[in-house]
């Protein structure tokens, strides 16, 4: 029977279910695609049909549970939003996605692996540079239009990155109980007002 759309799509996403969870019993190094197929249910052969290599299955697992899907979701007429509406809903929509169980196995998979293996680390680069660059391209244009102040737009991108990624490590890997006192809105709504109005009286 020929392999429809869904079913390899479905095929797919259950491979990089197994590999996640797999990764995060073995380590990225220490796993097999033989312990991968077993998670999954499959011959490891079959693997081979959706990913050439440990490396680009790795990648794939990155990009499928990362929160740029939040951005590459996104219909075109959202690009038209002013500022503060498209922010909040960015900041809103990536959050959370890497407060989401998945995103933060992947993230505990990653961090002690980056320690010990540093050739880890450009696999998740490429997603979170078409992140910033999305970003980058939408802010540039608004403050061109007038609508936000002259800025450094990828400078803002990294410092919003910052922001999320270093509230989501301080929540869910160190449990700080500061950062968990807050629920996801208060922590978008704060963000979101330092990064467009700043904190210095009107």
């Amino acid at each position: 029977m020929a392999r429809t759309p869904k079913v390899v799509d479905d095929r797919r996403g259950q491979i990089l279910e197994a590999a996640l969870q797999v990764f995060a019993a073995k380590g990225f190094a220490r796993a097999t695609n033989k312990d991968i197929a077993a998670e999954a249910g499959i011959t490891p052969g079959l693997i081979y049909h959706y990913f050439a290599s440990k490396d680009e299955l790795m990648q794939a697992i990155i990009e499928h549970y990362s929160p740029v899907q939040g951005i590459r979701a996104l219909p075109p007429e959202m690009l038209e939003l002013p500022p503060e509406a498209l922010v909040r809903m960015l900041v809103k929509n990536m959050l959370a996605i890497a407060e989401g169980e998945p995103f933060l196995q992947l993230v505990r998979v990653c961090l002690p692996e980056l320690i010990y293996n540093p050739d880890v680390a450009p696999f998740g680069l490429a997603t979170l540079h078409e992140a910033t660059a999305f970003l980058e391209t939408y802010l540039a244009r608004r403050s061109t239009q007038g609508e936000l102040r002259p800025i450094d737009p990828a400078l803002v991108v990294q410092v919003l990155m910052g922001s999320i990624t270093g509230i989501v490590v301080r929540r869910h890997i160190f449990r700080d109980p500061m950062a968990l006192r807050y629920t996801q809105e208060q922590i978008v709504e704060g963000i979101v007002t330092t990064m467009l109005h700043g904190l210095l009286a009107p």
